[in-house]
């Protein structure tokens, strides 16, 4: 597992997330498709507030290297 901030480009080694049940449901939903399907590459979990993007998380499944 490898956590990085955008802005900075820093890897962090411990957060937390607070999600929703919503939230939760639909990154449980992003995930399954992932695993499933690996050529869709990235989810995005947003939060939109007006025009502006507030908060997001992005995931990706990392294969093992060969």
């Amino acid at each position: 597992m490898r956590i990085t901030d955008y802005a900075s480009s820093r890897t962090l080694n411990d957060v937390s997330l607070s999600l929703t049940p919503n939230e939760a449901a639909e990154l449980a939903a992003y995930l399954e498709r992932l695993v499933n399907n690996p050529t869709i590459g990235k989810a995005y979990l947003s939060e939109v507030v007006g025009n502006r993007l507030e908060r997001e998380l992005t995931v990706t499944i990392q294969t093992p290297a060969a």
